[in-house]
């Protein structure tokens, strides 16, 4: 009775003990800007850190704050692609400094002032490739 008592006690605490898959996590490897204001058109493309974390740092202050949709065309707009180790891209899509929308969501509103940042960002950061 106490080897059974034991070998139950056992076989309990093993089960709680089944291997934990490893989380995968995904590091952004390059990031691709094309921005449109009218006819001319700036593409870049980064791959050294300081120059992702730049764009990164941008999209981290434009903040989204609610649902929107847009109601004017605009002169201007830029596409971001985020390339991931792992998993598919994502992709945020930028309206005029009004609107935000990532991998074909909702479109969100965002701060005109931060969505000003941008342009002066990417003339000061030429493509790394």
């Amino acid at each position: 009775m106490k080897r059974l008592g034991i070998f139950l006690m056992l076989a309990l605490f093993l089960c709680g003990c089944r291997m934990q898959e490893t989380p995968v996590y995904r590091v952004v490897t390059g990031v691709q800007v094309e921005y449109r204001d009218g006819a001319d058109i700036i593409t870049r493309n980064y791959t050294k850190s300081a120059s992702m974390q730049s764009i990164l740092t941008y999209l981290r202050i434009l903040r989204p704050y609610g649902p929107a949709i847009p109601t004017e065309e605009s002169s201007n707009s830029c596409r971001i692609t985020l390339r991931y180790s792992h998993g598919p891209d994502s992709v945020y899509l930028q309206q005029g400094k009004r609107y935000l929308q990532r991998d074909g969501g909702d479109w969100q509103a965002i701060d005109n002032g931060r969505a000003n940042l941008l342009y002066p960002l990417l003339l000061l950061l030429p493509s790394d490739v």
